[in-house]
């Protein structure tokens, strides 16, 4: 009543319950209305999956392979001949000696450790029944040393097997020993030795690739920092190259590591002066036929294949890529197909890529 001067308390807690139920219902119905907006619009990815297959011509071109290396003017620091077996050094080499191949280079707990002049060491133990680059390897050291007759073919058979057992024997390695342990000889390069510096001492100790003897310097030469796994792999060089430092062009044996001729090793200095480092690229000397595709026509299989293909539903091409661009890979010449399909990734072929 007016004449009772009280104000009337507000309805609070009814408000609240109302505002509650309201909520209740709105909300439920926001959500089935963005549910039914999506599913009616259009679903992007499944529109940008519906992608033709994109087929192009193969091309051929003569190309000469390119890389890019990293230049050094100066003094090439010896090489290093490291260790192969684990022990104590009981002799050891001889600074201004020469060594050559079945040369004593230093004892290891008083077993001689002889060395081993070829393009490329011993990498695992050897014995009969195993074949390889690394047998014949072992059979010309053997021929060489006189332990065996036969011509090298990169099969260890039985008179090669004698041959070792010879061999061991002479280094005190038993009378009968018929496998080659290759900790019983150190690489020591593709030609003799000359020991500028011994690296190790009677009485210390050594192990696999501890230094224990460097060749001399290389003086002014220019030392070829070459890609990992070498210019090789960006495309054909062969066995003759260019070094390129701006206009200056002088020849270069890929894989060699140097530039050793000292009127080419000067013209490379005087083009990069007054720096004593820098780039260049490796020229092939003569051009190659290649064969040319995208670069996107080319598939990773799962197990390192690389592949093409000339179409949607053929079957995989195993190629090998001889180098390339960003844009498009070189194939060989001899690639049997005569288009390619240009987007397998986008169209996800029927066969997978394998060997």
């Amino acid at each position: 009543m007016a004449g009772d001067g009280r104000a009337r308390a507000p309805r609070t807690g009814a408000a609240v319950t109302w505002v509650v139920l309201t909520g209740l219902l709105v909300v439920p119905l926001l959500g089935l209305g963005g549910w039914w907006a999506v599913a009616r619009a259009e679903n992007p990815t499944r529109s940008a999956a519906d992608v033709d297959a994109v087929v192009v011509p193969v091309t051929h071109e003569d190309v000469r392979a390119r890389a890019t290396v990293s230049l050094t003017v100066g003094d090439v620091p010896g090489r290093e001949v490291t260790g192969t077996v684990t022990g104590t050094v009981t002799a050891a080499p001889v600074a201004g000696s020469t060594y050559d191949t079945g040369d004593e280079l230093l004892r290891v707990d008083d077993r001689p450790v002889r060395a081993m002049v070829s393009g490329a060491p011993l990498w695992r133990a050897l014995g009969p029944g195993d074949v390889g680059a690394d047998v014949r390897r072992l059979q010309e050291m053997l021929a060489t040393l006189g332990y065996l007759t036969a011509a090298p073919d990169g099969r260890y058979g039985e008179r090669t097997a004698r041959a070792v057992a010879a061999f061991n024997r002479d280094g005190g390695r038993g009378p009968s020993v018929r496998e080659m342990d290759p900790a019983s000889v150190v690489w020591i390069g593709p030609e003799p030795l000359v020991v500028a510096e011994v690296l190790v001492a009677v009485g210390g100790v050594v192990g696999p690739g501890v230094p224990v003897v460097r060749g001399p310097a290389r003086p002014d030469v220019v030392e070829v920092t070459e890609p990992p796994g070498g210019v090789d792999g960006a495309g054909a060089f062969g066995g003759a190259a260019h070094v390129v430092v701006g206009d200056v062009e002088v020849p270069y044996v890929p894989g060699s590591g140097a530039i050793t001729s000292p009127e080419d090793a000067q013209a490379v200095r005087t083009a990069l002066a007054p720096a004593t480092e820098g780039t260049a690229q490796v020229v092939a000397a003569e051009a190659s036929r290649v064969a040319l595709v995208p670069a996107s026509a080319l598939v990773n299989g799962a197990d390192g294949t690389v592949c093409v293909y000339a179409g949607l539903g053929a079957e995989p091409t195993v190629v090998t890529p001889l180098g390339g661009g960003v844009g498009s890979a070189q194939l060989p010449a001899d690639l049997p197909l005569g288009e390619v399909l240009a987007n397998p990734g986008r169209v996800v072929p029927d066969r997978p890529c394998a060997s």
